[in-house]
């Protein structure tokens, strides 16, 4: 049986297999959501394999604050990107929050996983550095 922390390793690693699928495919905005999960899932691994709690928030920057030691500053921005969305792209009555420009395009999609690879790379190196 896998540590509590592999499982959500695994879960971010199967959303960013499927957000390169989605990319390859032009679905840009599930690329767009399942980066900001792939982000998500990280932190919280991370916070599990820590031996830390973790907010009931799907927030990036908040969890990130959590995890200090990973000196994500420069990806403060992509964060933020990323938070916005969770919500605006998951429902469509959520428009009064999506970005002025509609939906996200294919550029915005490749920013999106590249920060989620970005964040996987990081994360699971610092905790293979861990274990």
């Amino acid at each position: 049986m896998s540590a509590p922390h592999e499982e959500w390793l695994t879960r971010a690693e199967n959303d960013l297999r499927f957000a390169e699928l989605g990319l390859r495919e032009g679905f840009y905005s599930q690329v767009c959501f399942l980066s900001q999960q792939v982000v998500e899932k990280c932190f919280k691994g991370m916070l599990v394999a820590l031996g830390r709690s973790y907010p009931k928030s799907h927030s990036l920057r908040e969890l990130a604050s959590k995890l200090p030691e990973l000196s994500l500053k420069k990806h403060s921005e992509a964060l933020t990107i990323l938070d916005g969305y969770y919500v605006p792209i998951r429902y469509p009555d959520a428009a009064p929050g999506m970005k002025a420009g509609g939906a996200p395009n294919k550029g915005e999609a490749r920013v999106a996983i590249d920060t989620a690879r970005a964040i996987w790379d990081i994360v699971t190196k610092y905790l293979s550095k861990k274990g």
